[in-house]
């Protein structure tokens, strides 16, 4: 019997509120039996994307597989720990779904687009609910404990009035600083990343007056999309 049946973790919401047993969703169940091709007494590590972390039992497989919980480690309540929020303008070719996968995958927690005088994002009914199936697939993929919240877009002076209070916060510019730390503490980073044709200087004169630090993330031009990732890795280099 394999230590876990599964490579990634599997993805299991209201975990952290579950007692003894759980009942995986369709497409959870689909990926354990028929691509992991677990069998009855095999053992799985889920979350719940909210920072609770168990080793499951499979106890029955079908559409709906059903599962034993043996550990249960729930993140301790309200405990601080850095967290990081992207403001993203539109990339050229709308490259979003790209996005959250690699952004989900580097441990960003929030995703926003943002609304740009010089670019906009296509967005359709059917786009914010793919974004959340890719977001779990990456939080899947990763095996991180804490899952990606990707928003719909909206306009950036609407999203910059609504961070959270005592953020930290950085707009990518390649004027800006160079080679600045990344915080290392606790809490909230903010990044700002303009559309492929950049912010305009409304736009930076409206982060700047929010408290948004201009940061260059590279000696060369980069694209949108390429930006957000410079930046995501470079506030992962403050956890150690």
């Amino acid at each position: 019997m394999p230590a876990e049946a599964a490579p990634s973790y599997l993805w299991v919401p209201g975990l952290g509120e579950a007692v003894d047993f759980v009942e995986l969703s369709p497409e959870e169940s689909h990926y354990l039996a028929r691509v992991c091709r677990a069998r009855e007494g095999d053992r799985a590590v889920a979350t719940d994307g909210r920072g609770a972390l168990a080793t499951l039992r499979v106890l029955s497989l079908g559409s709906r597989v059903r599962a034993a919980i043996e550990t249960l480690e729930r993140p301790p309540s309200a405990a601080p720990r850095r967290r990081a929020w992207i403001l993203c303008g539109a990339p050229e070719d709308q490259r979003g779904d790209w996005l959250v996968e690699k952004l989900a995958e580097l441990g960003v927690e929030v995703w926003q687009p943002i609304e740009c005088a010089r670019a906009r994002w296509r967005f359709s009914s059917g786009t914010l609910a793919r974004w959340q199936r890719l977001a779990v697939a990456a939080l899947r993929q990763s095996r991180r404990r804490y899952i990606v919240e990707v928003r719909p877009p909206a306009p950036l002076a609407e999203v910059a009035s609504g961070l959270p209070a005592g953020a930290a916060c950085w707009m990518a510019d390649p004027d800006g600083q160079r080679g600045a730390p990344p915080s290392e503490g606790m809490g909230w980073t903010v990044g700002a990343i303009g559309p492929s044709k950049g912010f305009d200087p409304g736009e930076k004169d409206l982060l700047e007056g929010r408290a948004f630090k201009p940061i260059c993330l590279s000696d060369g031009r980069l694209r949108t999309e390429t930006t957000a990732l410079a930046w995501a890795a470079w506030w992962g280099r403050g956890s150690g």
